[in-house]
């Protein structure tokens, strides 16, 4: 098995036995740390503990070229999808729709144009 591969399989498989919405609190917040922080980082940066082993790497999602133009559900749409040619995989029919989106808002915390989007 390719090393990329594993490596996602072991991110992926840690959080499978996890319950998506126990225990109350930011459930977009939860999913990340369960679901994306492994690849994506704790704090997005694309530096999670499989980042290395992943061809391209994980987004950035501190990079400020990628929230050009970029909307919540284009966010939905890459959760629910995957992303072809990565090793971003489909979350359709692992979250719900409201998992879903409370993954894609979570990461607009990320954004770093955020404070001047809101105001």
């Amino acid at each position: 098995m390719r090393p990329a591969v594993l490596a996602l399989l072991l991110v992926l498989s840690s959080a499978a036995g996890e319950p998506a919405l126990a225990g109350g609190g930011n459930v977009g917040a939860r999913l990340y740390t369960e679901r994306c922080s492994g690849c994506h980082g704790d704090d997005g940066k694309g530096d999670g503990p499989a980042a290395a082993a992943l061809s391209p790497p994980p987004r950035n999602f501190h990079d400020a070229v990628f929230w050009h133009d970029r909307t919540v559900n284009d966010l939905k749409a890459v959760v629910r999808k995957g992303k072809p040619g990565t090793m971003m995989p489909p979350f359709a029919g692992v979250l719900t729709e409201a998992e879903i989106d409370a993954v894609a808002t979570y990461l607009t915390r990320f954004d770093p144009a955020r404070e001047t989007k809101t105001k």
